[in-house]
């Protein structure tokens, strides 16, 4: 994972950078020559035509610089311009062979993308994205669907911020390239695809990384999980120009090692962490056997269920009991998939409240703890506690938390924290960008690069990943946790997410490509989604 920081922060360390320059535009024609790098890099992928759609300020100057190294390399570039630019930027980019289209505010039937057209480099506002694209570039930018785009800094549209996006014109990138660490906007937003940083360093001063640091504290972490083959490259190493060293565009890298789950050669069934499924209902009972299904492929140990023994028809691996009393010794339960929001629901989660083991609570519990402020009250005596809302169930237990209505104009990072402390617990926020976080915590997210696990009973299967996870860590106490760092805690949480993205990924994956796929699919592609993994870790 990557550092995050505040758009002020990232100004801020500019700025100390712009007055360390021996020339002007020092430190844009170096983050240029990173630009054209990435794009050097998916041009290999998919060579053609690049077009450039360039904004009137910085961000446009960076993507003409680029454009002209490109047309040096022998690219054909073509740039859309408004009226007002960066005008050495231009003057370089036409010098070296570039094409340049007059961008206005009206569409223009002759402006169109040239017919080979591969690459869209979306340079148009960078750190100020918050209107989407209109008139001609619009235009353009609607002629590539299919086209893969490269955005500078930040794609148009998208609150480098908040993550928010226009209501219209916004760009969804497949590759968002910045500099120093990554914006906040990147963290929050799906749209920015994949994000990869170059670190750029002037002759005799410190580089934008450092002095982001010297800056600021993160306020977020970040990564990509590589679901999919990359159709990109990416290399090592640096980029040395008369401008000052960058460093050639990396990817934010993904959640990290997961623990290992293969059996050693004293283990038994319980040494990996026994989990208990307390899920499924006469009315959703495939909740519950997709929870059970996750969690026994996730876990080499034993797992429970509470409910009917009709499961063990489907996996006679469980243990099952008739309810908590009855079972035996856990260090982790998952209560709420599919078990409903009755009477019986209710006590059951008040005893898993009452218990002493760290708990997953999902669905039917979220409402439930939205309902009765009793429950919600008793969150704080387990050792750890996460919850799982989608933003129905998170917009749910919000607004009955705090006695108000759900305000994400500034996006979701701050309510996300503000349950988190208010409950006194981990809340994983699912959906293309995962978002976790905790009391006192920064925001860790990871963007999962598809969304084949947007299908129902997905999120059911994840809570059984995630039970069988932190069985597997042994938190069953506050001496452990005590021992364990809240950090690794979270970082374990991610990886439970990090193996559904794969399994998902994995189960999408066909011989004609990716496609749809079940809640059922992904449960069973989990243990090839650790061993995916674990091989990449080694």
């Amino acid at each position: 994972m990557r550092y995050a920081f505040h758009v002020d922060a990232v100004r801020a360390a500019e700025e100390r950078l712009l007055a360390q320059q021996s020339s002007p535009d020092q430190l844009m024609q170096l983050a240029a020559h990173a630009v054209a790098d990435a794009a050097a890099v998916m041009l290999a992928a998919h060579p053609g035509h690049v077009m450039i759609l360039a904004g009137s300020g910085g961000n446009g100057g960076d993507g003409l610089f680029a454009g002209a190294l490109l047309a040096q390399q022998g690219h054909a570039v073509t740039a859309l311009v408004p009226e007002t630019c960066h005008a050495a930027a231009r003057a370089a980019f036409e010098k070296a062979g570039g094409e340049v289209l007059k961008s206005g505010s009206t569409p223009n039937p002759n402006t169109s993308l040239p017919a080979d057209t591969s690459l869209l480099i979306d340079a148009v506002a960078g750190l100020g994205s918050g209107r989407g694209l209109s008139g001609q570039a619009l235009e353009v930018y609607e002629q590539a669907t299919g086209i893969p785009v490269l955005a500078v800094d930040m794609p148009t549209g998208i609150n480098a911020e908040t993550g928010i996006a226009a209501c219209k014109g916004a760009v969804h990138a497949d590759v968002t390239i910045t500099f120093g660490w990554a914006r906040m906007g990147h963290v929050l937003a799906a749209e920015c695809g994949q994000v990869v940083l170059a670190d750029l360093t002037l002759p005799g001063a410190t580089s934008f990384s450092a002095m982001l640091e010297s800056l600021a504290q993160p306020a977020g972490h970040i990564a990509n999980e590589p679901t999919l083959e990359s159709a990109y490259a990416w290399r090592p190493g640096n980029i040395e120009t008369a401008h000052g060293i960058a460093t050639h565009p990396r990817p934010v890298g993904c959640t990290g090692p997961i623990v290992d789950p293969t059996p050693g050669i004293s283990s038994d069934k319980y040494s990996g962490g026994v989990v208990t499924i307390a899920a499924g209902s006469d009315t959703y009972p495939g909740a519950g056997i997709l929870a059970a299904t996750a969690a026994v492929r996730t876990s080499p140990a034993m797992v429970r269920f509470i409910g009917d023994r009709s499961i063990t028809s489907l996996l006679p691996e469980l243990v099952v009991h008739p309810d908590l009393d009855s079972a035996g010794h856990a260090q982790a339960i998952v209560v709420g998939p599919g078990r409903g929001t009755d009477a019986a629901a209710q006590a059951e989660l008040a005893e898993v409240l009452d218990g002493f083991i760290s708990a997953v609570i999902d669905a039917d519990a979220l409402r439930l703890l939205a309902r009765h402020p009793e429950l919600r009250a008793r969150l704080g005596s387990l050792p750890v506690t996460v919850l799982t809302p989608h933003l129905g169930e998170f917009t749910e237990l919000y607004e009955a938390t705090f006695n108000k209505d759900l305000d994400l104009s500034s996006g979701k990072a701050a309510p996300l924290q503000e349950l988190a402390t208010a409950l006194g617990c981990i809340v994983l926020l699912k959906g293309r960008n995962t978002l976790v976080t905790a009391p006192g915590q920064p925001i860790y997210a990871f963007n999962a690069g598809h969304s084949y696990s947007a299908t129902p009973g997905s999120g059911d299967v994840l809570a059984g990943i995630l039970g069988a996870v932190l069985a597997q860590i042994h938190l069953e106490d506050r001496a452990q946790v005590g021992r364990t760092t809240l950090t690794e805690i979270i970082t374990e949480v991610l990886h439970a997410g990090a193996i559904q993205a794969h399994a998902a990924a994995i189960a999408a994956k066909t011989p004609e490509g990716y496609a749809i796929c079940s809640a059922s699919q992904i449960a069973a592609a989990i243990p090839r989604a650790v061993a995916k993994l674990l091989r990449a870790a080694r």
